[in-house]
């Protein structure tokens, strides 16, 4: 299993959440809440900030169009 940031779309509004996969890098969870960086120490706030970035990058996923799978990859 492995996670990252993505930023979902939600009736027209755009917001980061943590997104877990199964082995077959298939979604199998989104938090429920947006996520907001942090860290214990200002290095670990800039390395989560980086995570955040890097979700920018990336497709967004549409929240009306995810489907989730099973947590053990079946």
């Amino acid at each position: 299993m492995s996670w990252d940031y993505r930023v979902i779309e939600s009736g027209g509004t755009f917001t980061i959440h943590e997104v877990h996969y199964n082995d077959k890098d298939a979604i199998t969870a989104i938090s429920e809440e947006p996520m907001g960086p942090s860290g214990q120490t200002l290095e670990e706030l800039k390395d989560d900030v980086e995570y955040f970035l890097r979700a920018l990058t990336m497709p967004v996923l549409r929240r009306e169009e995810i489907t989730f799978a099973p947590m053990d990859g079946k």
